[in-house]
């Protein structure tokens, strides 16, 4: 029995007609998407339930009680705006050459590019995002935001000698 000899470079292989796909978001979103709401929301949930239940005797604060409890809750209702209109925003977004992929860990929809009108990037809360603008509202809405990682700076330094048009 011979063996066979595999070849070391990929690149000559035959892609069966189809591009490859490249990963434009960061790894870290499964981080900020999943971890961080979920540790958070359960800490302040219990801190909050801590000092709603205990006996007001049970307390030594510096302030009275009742002001203890609406900081608590307060809190804990900033925390949950801010997740949903924040962090729970961000989606894990792939492309190849015809569609965008975009996928919130649950979900996953395909968008030709046909469909993607304009991205601008930003700088929230100090981390840079990116903002696909669809011309019309999809499944995860009109805008899809993600925190870009290198794949993104590859894929856009790639198509920057290519007109605007023809990019998206």
């Amino acid at each position: 029995m011979e063996r066979q000899q595999i070849p070391t470079d990929t690149a000559s292989l035959p892609k069966n007609g189809h591009s490859k796909t490249i990963h434009l978001s960061s790894n870290s979103t499964l981080f900020w998407k999943i971890f961080v709401p979920f540790f958070g929301t359960v800490f302040l949930t219990g801190l909050m339930l801590a000092f709603l239940l205990i006996d007001a005797d049970d307390l030594y604060l510096p302030v009275p009680v009742w002001v203890a409890r609406v900081i608590a809750v307060v809190l804990w209702l900033g925390w949950l705006y801010l997740i949903t209109r924040t962090i729970w925003r961000l989606k894990r977004v792939d492309a190849d050459d015809t569609h965008v992929f975009v996928t919130d860990y649950w979900t996953t929809v395909r968008y030709p590019w046909q469909d993607i009108e304009r991205f601008e990037e930003k700088k929230r809360m100090g981390r840079q995002v990116v903002n696909f603008h669809l011309k019309a509202p999809g499944r995860f809405g009109q805008i899809i935001s993600f925190l870009p990682g290198s794949g993104f700076e590859e894929w856009k330094s790639r198509n920057e000698e290519r007109p605007a048009e023809e990019l998206v």
